[in-house]
Parts: structure tokens; sequence; C-alpha cells
């Protein structure tokens, strides 16, 4: 199960989409984008927003992920940061590629919500980072990326770098994420610079 909250944390692990649980009950019924979030913090399903899933590369390093899907994050739980900024329900799309082991990777996540600013998401990761157990060294810094004004988070959890990169998407309200774990920065940017092109 992912630790929460997870706009602020679980990113950095490179587990978005991973199963909420095993056991052989009966599989809930998939959210509905359309209706209100119900009291749930989070919902999430491959497909749930075709149109921010639309937006994320079919391939990185000449690979496809090996997860994809999207869904809404809906609760001071899962929100964190943001629900102070204004924003009570947030969009997501995301992809993985982890490393063999998978311990190591690249996730490429886009957010959107009414408001949303690169400042609001920078400050959810960095504060969400700091506070997380085992989670250290955390520095944020203003970068440019072709041309783009953005930020960059390098922490450590454990012995291991994490580095996000942080940037507006082409559409409005929008963000385009990159979380590297156990990977370079220059591979990370590198990742910023091919998902954010047109």
């Amino acid at each position: 199960m992912l630790p929460q909250p997870t706009i602020r944390v679980a990113l950095l692990t490179l587990l978005l989409f991973a199963p909420a649980g095993c056991g052989s009950a009966a599989p809930s019924p998939a959210p509905d984008p359309a209706a209100l979030c119900g009291g749930a913090d989070e919902q999430r399903r491959a497909g749930f927003d075709a149109d921010l899933e639309a937006l994320l590369p079919t391939t990185f390093e000449g690979l496809a992920p090996t997860s994809l899907g999207s869904g809404r994050y809906c609760s001071r739980k899962t929100l964190g940061s943001l629900l102070d900024a204004g924003v009570t329900e947030l969009h997501f799309a995301g992809a993985t590629w982890p490393d063999e082991g998978d311990q190591t990777g690249i996730a490429l996540v886009v957010y959107r919500a009414p408001g949303l600013t690169v400042d609001a998401v920078a400050d959810s990761f960095a504060s969400g980072a700091g506070a997380a157990r085992g989670v250290n060294q955390v520095h944020a810094q203003a970068i440019e990326i072709g041309g783009t004004q953005g930020v960059l988070i390098t922490a450590m959890a454990g012995d291991r770098p994490q580095i996000v990169v942080i940037r507006p998407q082409a559409m409005p309200e929008t963000v385009a994420v990159v979380i590297g774990s156990g990977t370079t920065k220059a591979r990370v940017l590198a990742a910023s610079e091919a998902f954010s092109r047109p």
C-alpha cells in the first residue's frame, strides 16, 4: 500500500500505481470521474482521466512504461499542503519505468487542478519529503529547462538519491513532474525535457 500523504511522499518511491493490497475479496466498483469523491481519500484506475494519460510519453529510453494510470486526490490526507493552497481535488496521471529490481527508476507524472501552480506542487513535495521518515538532505532550487522555469528537489531516502523536477506543462493549470529514484540528475533532467516537449 502507498504511504500517505501520497502527493507529498509516495511518488518519491516510484510506487505510483502499486496495488493497494492482495486478497480474495471481490473488487470494488471502478471509480467514476464524473461523480464526487464520496469521502474517498483517493481514486485511481487505468483510464480514469484519459486526457491526462494522453499527455504522458508512450516510451522513455525506447521502452514502454511498466505501469500507467490516473486518478484523483480528494482529502487532506492525500492533498497535504495543496489543500491550504486552495486545491480541493487534484487529478493526476503517471507512468513508471523501474530499473532492474524495481527499487530505482523514473516516474513521469502530470497533475491538473484549478489554480494549480508549480510552486504549490513543489512546496507539497518538499514539505512532505522533509517530514518523511528516512528522508533527509532535502534541497529545493529554481532551475531552467528548455527555456521554462521549474523547481529541482533533491533528497536522500536511506542511501538512495531522490530527484524531482517540477515544471509547467503546456496546458493551463497543469504541472509536469519527473521523479528519479537511485538514478542520476542528468537522466532526470533529460526525462523532464523529453516529457515537456509538445
